[in-house]
């Protein structure tokens, strides 16, 4: 099978080099132009085993994946709809389409586009930083855990991910799944982005560790009030693990705010700020963390 691959940010590119290194043929759709050009001139992942290097078949024009047989979704989770549009004219009879993006929402937005039978989804605890246009550091160890209506299409997915190298499992519950990474993600993502540390150093700070913990609460009380059921304790030490495997990781927030760039803040603590407002939960520091996160986003002016 051919796999393609959407986005060329620092986790599309680790996915790029790890089909790459397993010899299965892949394709990027890469939207920013500059990037895509800069790309196919050799992109430089930072592998566990040693430095990769080489040139991925990309362009800025969606028919670069026309001939995938799945087709891997990593674009910021407030660009998933536009992404879509973008692909859905392209992509061939019975493709798959993975989303293993951070945030809520993003399988429900795909099926606007895709009956649910095409889409898989999951989560993925695999870092990955973005040193510069043409060069991505593989951020610690992980996995992916992925699930969906169609018995065949999961282990379509499964496979070439095996296939690949990755470590891969399947659920019977994936939206519990993606709750789960969604839950990490707002306990990790903005005290990484806000401090300005990577993973691990969180697990240093007794405050922020103060805090993690009482944003993982609050999440888990959203998260029961959807039909999700999480063990608040459980999940801290779940989160707490994630930082510890990629400990030199700088998450996606951090990388975002520095770049200048919009983060997904929105669909993490956002959405379980206003999850909580529409179940009367308060969720006081999802709701806090999110209004500093939008701060930092857009600084006032000096």
């Amino acid at each position: 099978m051919k796999a393609g691959i959407v986005g060329g940010g620092a986790v599309g590119s680790l996915f790029a080099a790890f089909f790459n290194s397993a010899g299965i043929a892949s394709s990027l759709y890469e939207k920013d132009s500059i990037l895509a050009v800069a790309m196919a001139e050799g992109l430089s992942v930072n592998m566990p085993d040693g430095e990769l290097v080489f040139r991925p078949d990309i362009a800025s024009d969606p028919e670069i994946i026309a001939a995938s047989d799945i087709v891997f979704l990593f674009v910021k989770s407030y660009s998933t709809d536009e992404a879509m549009r973008d692909i859905s004219p392209v992509l061939k009879d019975g493709s798959i389409v993975v989303t293993l993006q951070n945030g809520i929402g993003n399988r429900e937005i795909i099926e606007r586009h895709l009956p649910a039978g095409r889409v898989v989804c999951g989560s993925v605890t695999i870092g990955a930083t973005r040193i510069d246009a043409t060069s991505v550091a593989y951020g610690g160890s992980g996995s992916v855990v992925i699930g969906g209506p169609d018995r065949g299409a999961v282990e379509a997915v499964r496979s070439l991910l095996e296939r690949a190298g990755v470590p891969v499992e399947t659920h019977e519950r994936p939206d519990e799944v993606i709750w789960r990474k969604a839950v990490i993600n707002a306990a990790i993502n903005p005290l990484g982005a806000l401090l300005g540390i990577p993973n691990g150093k969180i697990l240093e700070s007794p405050d922020a560790l103060i805090l993690q913990e009482f944003i993982v609460k609050e999440c888990a009380l959203v998260a029961a009030s959807r039909g999700i059921s999480l063990d608040a304790r459980e999940m801290v030490e779940a989160t707490r693990e994630v930082c510890r495997k990629t400990a030199a990781n700088l998450c996606s927030m951090l990388q975002d705010l520095r770049a200048g760039r919009r983060t997904e803040i929105d669909s993490i603590n956002g959405a379980f700020a206003r999850f909580g407002r529409e179940a009367g939960i308060a969720a006081s520091y999802n709701e806090a963390i999110y209004r500093l996160v939008r701060a930092a986003e857009r600084p006032p002016a000096s």
